[in-house]
């Protein structure tokens, strides 16, 4: 493997550096930074920051911090779950209230049974419908940023 090209040497370099390099490739570098200012200088300012960054660390929020974060994680989570059970719970009666309001077609013995599915599954969607949509307006009403802005 013929290491003549100057930026295949840098590559080698950096898996010098971070420990990836095979012994072949450990003596192309270690040769080559002998012979080259330029790759020299380098090969000191990846040592350099490596130092660095190995000295640094990381700020540990105070505790307050911690827990202002769980506590909103908890109360996203509550009011997620409230929100789904609240959809269920009116689709459930929305459904409900659209089964009484055509119980006699669906009772009805001559109805085909086709028709009668054909009911509940519309009334089922439009259940859901209503309550996304009136899920969505209820956000979208709070978050509405430009509500405010002529167009």
């Amino acid at each position: 493997m013929g290491y003549r090209n100057h930026q295949q040497i840098k590559e080698l370099i950096s898996s010098y550096m971070d420990g990836e390099a095979d012994e072949k490739q450990k003596k192309i570098v270690e040769i080559h930074l002998k012979e080259c200012p330029e790759c020299q200088r380098e090969f000191e300012e990846m040592k350099k920051l490596e130092e660095v960054m190995g000295q640094m660390e990381l700020k540990k929020p105070p505790k307050e911090t911690w827990q202002v974060y769980w506590s909103s994680v908890y109360n996203r989570l509550e009011r997620r779950i409230g929100w789904i059970l609240f959809s269920i719970g009116a689709i459930i009666l929305l459904f409900f209230g659209g089964y009484k309001a055509v119980e006699g077609i669906i009772q009805d013995q001559t109805t085909p049974l086709l028709l009668k599915v054909g009911i509940l599954a519309a009334m089922a969607g439009l259940a859901v419908l209503l309550v996304s949509i009136l899920r969505e307006r209820l956000f979208v009403r709070k978050r509405e940023r430009y509500e405010e802005v002529e167009k």
